[in-house]
């Protein structure tokens, strides 16, 4: 996916908050979830939701390591647990009732969910295979020591296609946003994207500043959202990858906007990236004022400060005042909007630039 899976957007939510809401929905209270890779940007989602954290100290050997950590958390009382990685995020209320209805009538200590005679996620496996899971040593993971005990296996046919649904690739997480009912057709695909701006002549030198304005665009909006804020990443990113489609051309926005006629909620927002429109009392983020700001901070595929980027502009410009005005509102929106999101992140967009983006900025 080359993206961090847990906090990309979901139906409404993150990844990560389908995973666990799939499970509250159906009146599972003790919800546990491990985590090691990019830690700290899970604690306020995880905070919000109430599940307990299990920090797997040993991540880097692979996500085995984080199913021994949750193991290694459950209560002796415990008599059995589901098994849901993040990228499996969706299942329904109906197919959790019945794997546990199945794992408390019969003896068999691993129940896994069917479509259509193919095995999805989460299984509900018995605690007494909580030792084998701590002691095991084999490759494969947990894929192989379960296959040592299909004799002690049973299939639970469920109508619920979600079970077989992963996140492994872009095409994976458009067909799941497809499935959530949260895929829009007016919001192009990544390489969708790439093929309207090769399709446009677009210059290498604008491509690669399109790609770095997506990349900061995207770290803002996966930032936001971690604080509360709804926002549609995968509006953002093709916006911020198309929004100098027509760079070149006299009044580009307008230009570019026409270009994508298809996709009315990206060229609404390419309209704009030059010169936006701010109710002086509305203090809400919106796609349009991620990619409106992100395209101010960089200069051709470096980003910098809102300062360094006028500065040149407003001094070259100063003998003539209309012009001089126009740039001085094109700085004081883009304040206007650093601000706002800094208050809502409750962090400096520099940091942003150093974690998300390798210390650029």
């Amino acid at each position: 996916m080359k993206r961090f899976k847990p906090l990309l957007s979901l139906g409404g939510d993150t990844v990560l908050e389908k995973a666990v809401n799939s499970f509250l929905k159906s009146g599972i209270k003790d919800i546990r979830v491990v985590v090691g890779h990019r830690a700290n940007e899970l604690y306020p989602v995880l905070d919000r939701l109430g599940v307990q954290t299990i920090v797997n100290p040993n991540f880097s050997k692979g996500m085995f390591s984080s199913v021994i950590a949750g193991v290694k958390s459950l209560l002796p009382t415990v008599k059995g647990f589901f098994l849901l990685p993040v990228d499996n995020p969706i299942v329904n209320r109906e197919t959790l009732e019945k794997l546990q209805s199945t794992f408390f009538t019969t003896e068999f200590g691993i129940i896994y969910p069917t479509y259509q005679g193919t095995r999805g996620h989460p299984p509900l496996i018995s605690s007494r295979y909580g030792n084998k899971v701590m002691s095991w040593d084999k490759p494969g993971g947990m894929r192989a020591l379960l296959e040592q005990y299909e004799h002690d296996a049973i299939n639970v046919e469920v109508d619920d296609p979600g079970i077989l649904l992963d996140m492994d690739t872009p095409e994976d997480y458009r067909q799941m946003l497809k499935y959530c009912g949260d895929t829009d057709p007016q919001v192009p695909t990544e390489e969708e994207c790439y093929t309207i701006l090769k399709n446009a002549n677009t210059s290498v030198k604008v491509f690669n500043h399109c790609k770095q304005v997506a990349q900061l665009s995207s770290a803002m909006g996966n930032h936001l959202i971690r604080s509360g804020s709804n926002l549609d990443l995968e509006l953002i990113r093709a916006a911020a990858l198309l929004h100098d489609l027509a760079k070149g051309e006299p009044h580009h926005a307008q230009v570019g906007a026409k270009m994508l006629v298809n996709y009315p909620k990206v060229a609404e927002i390419v309209a704009e990236h030059t010169d936006i429109c701010l109710n002086p009392g509305d203090s809400s983020i919106t796609e349009k004022e991620i990619v409106y700001l992100a395209d101010k901070l960089v200069i051709d595929d470096q980003i910098i400060s809102l300062q360094a980027r006028f500065s040149g502009p407003i001094e070259q410009y100063k003998n003539d005042q209309e012009v001089t005005e126009k740039i001085r509102q094109r700085l004081s929106n883009a304040e206007r909007i650093q601000t706002r999101i800094e208050q809502i992140i409750k962090i400096p967009l520099h940091e942003i630039r150093k974690v998300d983006l390798g210390g650029q900025g």
